[in-house]
């Protein structure tokens, strides 16, 4: 709750209109009855026809003011409910760029997107619901109750007492309906993931033919989710006849003892039609109340979801939860230098990387090389700062890249990733996400040193064509030579390619290598071409997340077995 209430006190007038306007068209309501009593008793059975009319005013002119509260309140309900939501997806977006990326893989990318949406959507629409039946019901059920006691006092004890044993068992079963309705929440949930997996990978389901084993597995999570709503349903579909027996008991007694009372000339019969009526507004307002703690149980789930991540510590924050000095000194160039790095991902307990040292000097290139899951993207995410080592030490400049401040450091560091990632828009917008204040020469300088600016040029509206999500538009090798292109309009000083060059011909790939190799910033290519790290500086060779050897191709072609390998697999001759 302290969560919703912090999003709605920015349209915290709005939302103390929407109860004032329910109480208002409620108060309506109540009156009703009462005037409809006064008009049978007094003007029908009384025969005095002098107060038909003004009652008959005050009558309509109750429904309209009910009327325009109803309006007002649906309205306040739905700008608050509504600028809940957009603040809180906002944040909840903006808290997620911030994270760790360990924090991220805890999370889940999947379950994070559902988060943002489908959970957001549910508390949405419950404040929605509930800015005007939590107070609707509550206001209505006492209102109606306050108004019985004032029509004859025996009467009112008898609906009193229905009502009072009728709430009790509507509270009994709604506790036994609360773990009912969270355990269905949870079988929504995996039911969801298990469909966005699905579709995320349908081409690999398609590709293999596996449609009937998808098929099973979402028919075994549909039916467990099915199981679970009956299963909850049994105690929730009570509710409805409980409510509606407890009326209709109550209506009988009203009619037996309102009948004596009558007799008695204690109670006129526009008091029994009067009662009859507040009786159906109970009922409404147990209704409505039942239905919004269904709804809250529901909203639980997604509230504990959202506040998981508000409550996850961003990056900045974990360095400020860090001794003194980390995470504020600038940037500056410098050898590249990795002191006893030991580290392992957050989802594995097993180390990815044990005792790796070494280092590169600043404008100079380092070439890593190994079989898969050796380590080589472990130390490429180390060096742009997406994990932190556990142990040991990595430094730049001879400073901690711990001590250095985040946005320093990345503003200067360029990666290009394994899979190549563009966004929907143009080729200025995708080039224009490293550095906003670059130039035009300066994108057409990038996409000349990446080899890609021909291509860009033929295109009839060159840097302003369109780029489809994820680059779909372009073939394997123009997405890298992009990213790569991307990360040059940056002038970083330290260039990061983690095996971005492997879907080029070699001769594009030579072109794009001898444009690298003119930049003065420092570079660290992963690699699996021979090719390739023959014109490093240094090249590292990587075995099970440890340094096997060191040291330029020559060096490594004379001492290290491993290396020899791989230069003979790719027809190399010394």
């Amino acid at each position: 709750m302290r969560l919703i209430f912090r999003y709605i006190r920015p349209f915290l007038a709005l939302a103390l209109l929407a109860p004032l306007c329910v109480l208002a068209e409620v108060v309506a309501e109540v009156c009703q009855p009462d005037l409809m009593a006064r008009i049978v008793d007094d003007g029908i059975i009384g025969r005095n026809a002098e107060i038909l009319f003004p009652t008959s005013l005050k009558m309509l002119s109750l429904m309209l003011i009910g009327f325009g509260g109803g309006l007002v309140s649906i309205y306040a309900a739905a700008k608050v409910s509504y600028g809940m939501g957009a603040n809180l997806r906002a944040d909840l977006y903006a808290h997620v760029m911030r994270l760790s990326f360990a924090d991220v893989d805890r999370l889940e990318a999947a379950s994070l997107i559902t988060r943002m949406t489908d959970d957001v959507t549910r508390v949405q629409q419950v404040v929605q619901a509930s800015m005007r039946l939590l107070f609707r019901a509550p206001f209505l059920f006492f209102g109606a109750i306050v108004m019985v006691l004032s029509i004859n006092t025996k009467v009112s004890v008898v609906i009193v007492s229905v009502m009072f044993i009728s709430f009790s068992l509507i509270l009994w079963l709604m506790r036994l309906a609360f773990p009912r309705l969270m355990s269905v929440q949870r079988g929504r949930d995996a039911l969801t993931a298990s469909v966005r997996e699905i579709l995320v990978g349908i081409r690999v389901v398609k590709a293999y033919t596996n449609e009937p084993m998808e098929l099973s597995r979402f028919d075994s999570a549909n039916e467990c989710l099915a199981h679970k709503a009956v299963w909850a349903s049994r105690v929730s579909s009570w509710l409805m006849p409980v409510v509606t027996f407890a009326i209709n008991m109550a209506v009988v007694l009203v009619l037996y003892f309102g009948a004596i009372e009558v007799g008695r000339e204690q109670m006129g019969v526009g008091g029994i039609m009067a009662t009859i009526s507040y009786l159906a507004q109970i009922q409404m307002s147990l209704m409505m109340a039942s239905r919004v703690i269904e709804s809250v149980t529901q909203a639980r789930a997604s509230l504990s979801r959202i506040g998981e991540i508000l409550s996850a510590p961003t990056e900045e924050e974990r360095d400020s939860l860090s001794p003194a000095g980390v995470g504020r000194a600038p940037f500056t160039d410098g050898d590249v230098v990795f002191r006893n790095v030991s580290f392992a991902y957050p989802v594995g307990s097993s180390f990815r990387l044990t005792n790796v040292s070494f280092s590169i000097a600043q404008g100079r290139t380092l070439a890593i090389m190994g079989e898969t899951g050796s380590g080589k993207s472990t130390i490429v995410s180390l060096l742009a700062r997406f994990y932190d080592p556990l142990e040991g030490q990595v430094l730049i400049g001879g400073v901690d890249l711990k001590a250095i401040a985040r946005s320093s450091f990345r503003s200067r560091v360029a990666v290009v990733s394994q899979s190549p990632s563009l966004f929907s828009g143009t080729f200025r917008h995708n080039l224009a996400m490293a550095n906003p204040s670059a130039s035009t020469d300066d994108m057409r300088q990038a996409l000349a040193a990446a080899a890609l600016a021909d291509f860009v040029d033929s295109l009839p509206e060159g840097l302003d064509s369109h780029v489809e999500q994820g680059g779909r538009n372009l073939s394997g090798g123009q997405r890298q030579r992009l990213c790569v292109a991307r990360a040059l309009v940056a002038r970083p000083a330290l260039l990061v390619l983690d095996d971005s060059l492997s879907a080029l011909d070699a001769a594009t790939e030579r072109r794009v290598r001898a444009a690298l190799a003119s930049l003065p910033c420092t570079k660290v290519i992963v690699t699996q071409r021979v090719s390739v790290a023959m014109t490093a500086d240094k090249i590292l060779l990587l075995a099970n997340g440890r340094v096997e050897d060191q040291g330029h191709h020559s060096e490594l072609l004379e001492r290290s077995l491993s290396y020899r390998q791989i230069f003979a697999s790719q027809s190399f001759q010394s």
